[in-house]
């Protein structure tokens, strides 16, 4: 991490530790990398038929096979997550979703993860289990859990890592800190698209996440001050050569869905028992 910020390690430790203290990062959720699953990704945009009726929307999704994240937004907006295994599936699931929301045709576009070749024993998907609810769990406590050595748990660890395994999400509390989450998406011409990236992730400042289409859809997520600017966003992007359309929206809720990936790493494990 100091290394990608160009910074000593004391100084990222010194910042985590404060992010830590003042309750702004509350923790990190273990994403598993859909080529575990032997599925696919997208993210499927939403819109409800009445701002009224999200609650009652977002518990619906929630149940679904699939559905790993669900992101609320101010008004009528939500985004979700989900895994599937074939452009038949994710039809089906789109058009789910859409007899949920009682709204517009849903937006649908695939994501794209890094390669993951790897056949996880037994080991690995109990460590991935134990840190599914704590990402950054300490590796002796994952040990005594799954009784094995921790230097088992650290080695294991390290070739989930190396294999693209998962990656770590972040659960912010902007309320202890201020600002606003905000979530563009950024659609560019092909041939500017590797250019226009790499112009909004160095010249954009507190990215949160991100997430690229090889072709010309791009999402960056990022914490900023007020909604000045994140006008004052919008208006720049917008002017960047290659830009095609940019919309932004505010996120008042990032939801990690628990029930259907833990199910799916259960019957990994009991298929181990069998």
């Amino acid at each position: 991490m100091a290394a990608g910020l160009h910074v000593d390690e004391e100084t990222v430790r010194h910042r985590l530790q404060h992010m830590n203290d003042v309750r702004f990062l509350r923790g990190w959720q273990l994403m598993l990398n859909p080529a575990l699953l032997g599925r696919e990704a997208a993210i499927v945009e939403l819109r409800v038929g009445g701002a009224e009726s999200k609650p009652d929307v977002i518990s619906r999704l929630k149940l679904l096979e699939g559905v790993m994240l669900i992101d609320d937004f101010y008004g009528k907006e939500l985004a979700v997550l989900t895994l599937y295994e074939n452009p038949s599936t994710l039809e089906r699931q789109v058009r789910l979703f859409a007899s949920l929301c009682g709204g517009p045709i849903p937006v649908s576009w695939k994501l794209v993860f890094p390669p993951c070749d790897l056949i996880p024993t037994r080991t690995d998907w109990g460590i991935m289990q134990a840190l599914r609810r704590d990402g950054r769990g300490r590796l002796s406590d994952v040990a005594r859990a799954l009784r094995l050595s921790t230097r088992t748990v650290k080695r294991r660890m390290t070739g989930l890592v190396d294999g693209n395994a998962f990656y770590l999400d972040p659960i912010l509390d902007l309320g202890n800190v201020g600002g606003v989450r905000c979530r563009f998406w950024i659609t560019s011409e092909a041939s500017w698209k590797q250019a226009v990236d790499k112009t909004i992730l160095s010249g954009l400042q507190r990215i949160i996440s991100t997430h690229t289409a090889p072709q010309e859809y791009s999402l960056v997520v990022a914490h900023l001050s007020n909604l000045s600017e994140v006008q004052e966003r919008l208006l720049w992007m917008r002017q960047l050569r290659g830009v095609r359309e940019v919309r932004s929206t505010i996120e008042v809720e990032h939801i990690h869905v628990q029930e259907w990936v833990e199910g799916e790493i259960e019957k990994r494990l009991s298929a181990f028992a069998t």
